[in-house]
């Protein structure tokens, strides 16, 4: 088993990853809130998480990886009511749409996907062991959490309780009205209340729905356990969702939530940059369109975790460029491209093979360390470009192809799949090739070279594209 150092935002220092129990690793992490699509910032806690537990896995541990949804809120409820249409109506076109982009970057599934509104009954019964334990109190069909009541309030976000704030997501409520209904101040919302004709469920208080915070802290439950190893997120959610997470959940269970909190840093974008050179490049979906998956998670790989990204149109090239130096080098592979659905073991005859090899076992050092060095996919990722220099300097075809193996296993470690694209266009590319092929056969035209338009035509419509000769000019179209 490696011995693995980890950042714990808690303690604020690194420190050796020790399992609650033997081998076993429960990993819970903040998915997204299914209200609209997904953006940068999904797509950077998406990656570095996913990497996390594919790296446990691989280092021998037995891991359970959720990843919750949060389909209940007020955000859903307002696009709801502003299209129309039902709120799970919403929130099921993008869970589909998240499930979508996951599956683009290669993030693999998690073991477990909880949605909120699957826990209702439970989110119930754990609001009314903090009202019972004097942890809570209702208010008008509002229950709140007492922050007073717990002691240790504000410590993963380092805060005195005069500089906290409610935290507290839209409210149906003024704040003024909240401000007269609340003990104090940084008392956060456990139940909300609603008006007859709302979006809510039956409750011990009324119609109404669950705070944003009482949900995860009940999922966690549900599925892992009162205490798990690893909770992780983004570091927007230190304060206040995953305060409020420790504070509900230990003031009920009197154990620690989580063992380890991991968070990763946000993705920087300079605003006018991103209009002058990305246009609207603002959801997963968008960069999809012109970059691949790989190229995406390899800029996102580039800087730790815990280091914010610039995001810009010149880092996702220069990734590109990267990315192909990586690819020319897995081609001499003879394994398969590396799915998130097949984590790679390794064997006897592998290890064997390792040690017969002292670059490949230098190699395997190297990453090793630096992923045991809180995860430093940075560093991995220099050491692969490193192995990929020795297999195209290589002229031995055996070393070649082996040390070609070892690049593409380990890419896949962290999520890269080098599947050689290099001869196939995106639509845009694709639409620009067409475009000047035309412009080649209108202007054979205009010097009435009909052959060579004629040519130019025919072996279009074997490739499955008809021209169409307009007064306009000439267009193209798929047949």
């Amino acid at each position: 088993m490696q011995k693995i150092k980890v950042f714990n935002t808690l303690t604020g220092k690194k420190e050796t990853f020790v399992p609650l129990q033997g081998n076993k690793v429960s990993i819970y992490t903040c998915g997204p809130t299914v209200y609209d699509s997904s953006h940068l910032g999904h797509a950077r806690m998406a990656i570095v998480w996913d990497v996390v537990q594919r790296y446990l896995r691989f280092a021998g541990y037995d891991v359970t990886f959720v990843r919750n949804i949060t389909d209940v809120d007020d955000k859903i409820i307002n696009k709801a009511n502003a299209l129309g249409v039902r709120p799970e109506q919403v929130a099921r076109r993008y869970i589909f749409e998240f499930w979508r982009d996951m599956a683009a970057l290669n993030v693999a599934p998690p073991d477990v996907e909880p949605r909120a509104t699957e826990f209702l009954s439970q989110m119930i019964q754990f609001i009314e062991g903090l009202i019972a334990k004097g942890h809570a109190y209702a208010v008008d069909g509002d229950v709140y959490f007492d922050e007073a009541s717990f002691e240790n309030y504000g410590r993963l976000a380092r805060k005195q309780l005069d500089e906290l704030r409610s935290g507290a997501r839209e409210q149906v409520l003024s704040q003024d009205e909240l401000a007269k209904r609340k003990r104090h101040p940084a008392d956060f919302a456990l139940w909300k209340g609603v008006a007859e004709g709302q979006t809510g469920w039956q409750s011990p208080w009324g119609l109404g729905r669950p705070g944003w915070h009482i949900e995860c802290s009940t999922m966690i439950k549900a599925a892992l356990g009162e205490t798990i190893d690893i909770h992780a997120g983004g570091e927007d959610l230190i304060f206040p969702h995953h305060e409020n997470e420790i504070a509900q959940s230990e003031a009920l269970h009197d154990k620690p939530l989580a063992r380890y909190w991991l968070h990763n840093s946000f993705v920087n974008v300079n605003k006018e940059k991103m209009a002058k050179s990305l246009g609207n490049f603002k959801t997963i979906a968008e960069m999809l369109a012109v970059y691949s998956g790989d190229t995406i998670r390899l800029m996102m790989l580039q800087t730790h975790y815990r280091k914010p990204i610039d995001f810009s149109a010149d880092a996702l090239d220069s990734a590109r460029q990267a990315l192909t130096r990586l690819v020319r080098a897995a081609a001499f592979s003879i394994r398969p491209v590396s799915t998130a659905f097949a984590p790679y073991e390794f064997d006897a005859a592998e290890a064997a093979k390792f040690a017969d090899d002292e670059v490949l076992a230098a190699f395997h050092d190297s990453f090793v360390t630096a992923m045991n060095n809180d995860f430093n996919a940075a560093e991995a990722v220099a050491h692969l470009f490193a192995l990929s220099d020795k297999v195209m300097a290589s002229e031995d075809v055996i070393r070649r192809a082996a040390w070609s193996d070892a690049l593409r296993e380990y890419a896949g470690l962290l999520g890269l799949t080098l599947a050689d694209t290099r001869q196939e266009l995106d639509a845009q590319t694709a639409s620009r090739v067409m475009d000047a092929v035309v412009a080649i056969r209108q202007d054979a035209r205009g010097r009435k070279d009909f052959a060579l338009s004629d040519q130019i035509r025919d072996k279009l419509a074997l490739a499955g594209v008809n021209v169409n000769d307009t007064k306009g000019g000439a267009t193209w179209e798929k047949k």
